[in-house]
């Protein structure tokens, strides 16, 4: 990718500002990417100056969502026949028609904007749809215990979304995006299941959660087991039979249409964030990063490969992330460089 900035207009800056916000959305920007942009913000004072002005289109989208909606009137006739008009050249009524295109069009450019500026700083597993069609959701960075009708509660990880649908023969929920931890109560006569993905989770016991990150779900049981299976109508389904995960073990299904026999997991680490915790031992830096991104608004990126792998080990509060990404980028004796207030870069 280039985006190169030498003896062009103000105006082709301006472009090229926009197109970078619109890029440092996209799922393909990779390390690269972002040192070109570094670059690309160094080179003046003009390049800068231009991609502040494409950031303060939040605070144009932000007037726009609280501002009022307009009537769109139409005068009366008869008053307009009665009012002089002075002689004009080439001098037309506006039709009615296009006074409602004037207005509209304005409208429909800024709730663009809106959109465009919401997702340009959720964390990447952030859904919009899934959160306005469920009936209990989390922000960034919050945790949330909510108790049923049933006497099970339901503890929400960050940007989580869950809807209820509880029946006379079944107590069926949804998990649209994020993790949560069922704590079920007991009811023979009700199973207890959680549609997530393509998988059906059915309570074989008390405490267990899941995790869906697009296609991928995982389950972790806390105490007691479940039983999970594939929905017979979801596409490239493999598998028919259900598979028991018992306590102190976690199922991971990938999206491909069979389920995979669980593991052994390490139930401290895994349930940490449980208690607003991170529990790191041995793994690479991107693993942390990827974590710490599901708490804080914006995205952080490194500015190449060998980075990735640097190993980080360590007990960390997700109540507080950047002070987290901040600490560990001085033990590991790297740098930060803030692109504006969302966008992190580590680099050496």
């Amino acid at each position: 990718m280039s985006i190169s900035s030498k003896e062009v207009s103000g105006d082709a800056i301006r472009q090229q500002a926009f197109d970078w916000l619109t890029r440092l959305r996209a799922d393909d920007l990779d390390e690269t990417d972002m040192v070109t942009f570094a670059s690309w913000l160094a080179q003046g004072h003009a390049h800068s100056q231009a991609f502040a002005e494409a950031e303060r289109l939040f605070a144009d989208m932000v007037t726009a969502a609280k501002s009022p909606v307009f009537d769109i009137v139409t005068p009366d006739a008869t008053k307009l026949n009665a009012m002089p008009i002075p002689f004009q050249r080439n001098h037309y009524p506006v039709p009615a028609g296009r006074r409602v295109i004037n207005w509209v069009v304005p409208g429909l450019a800024m709730a663009a904007v809106w959109l465009f500026a919401v997702l340009l700083v959720l964390p990447s597993q952030s859904s919009l749809l899934d959160t306005y069609l469920s009936d209990y959701h989390t922000n960034t960075g919050e945790l949330r215990e909510i108790q049923l009708a049933d006497g099970s509660k339901i503890l929400l990880n960050t940007n989580s979304a869950v809807s209820i649908d509880f029946h006379a023969s079944v107590r069926r929920l949804t998990l649209h995006q994020g993790q949560v931890r069922f704590t079920v109560a007991k009811d023979e006569q009700r199973p207890f299941e959680v549609y997530s993905g393509d998988v059906i989770i059915r309570a074989l016991g008390t405490v267990f959660e899941v995790y869906k990150q697009v296609d991928d779900v995982s389950i972790t049981v806390q105490e007691h087991a479940v039983a999970a299976k594939l929905r017979p109508e979801a596409s490239n389904v493999k598998q028919s039979t259900s598979i028991n995960v018992q306590q102190g073990q976690q199922l991971y299904y990938q999206g491909d249409g069979t389920l995979p026999m669980p593991n052994v997991v390490e139930l401290n680490q895994a349930s940490a964030w449980q208690h607003h915790q991170l529990l790191i031992n041995d793994r690479p830096l991107e693993e942390l990063l990827e974590e710490l991104g599901r708490y804080r608004v914006g995205r952080i990126f490194l500015a190449d490969e060998g980075l990735k792998k640097l190993p980080v080990t360590g007990v960390f509060s997700l109540n507080h992330p950047d002070e987290v990404l901040a600490s560990v980028t001085k033990v590991l004796g790297l740098k930060e460089t803030r692109l504006g207030p969302w966008w992190v870069l580590l680099h050496r």
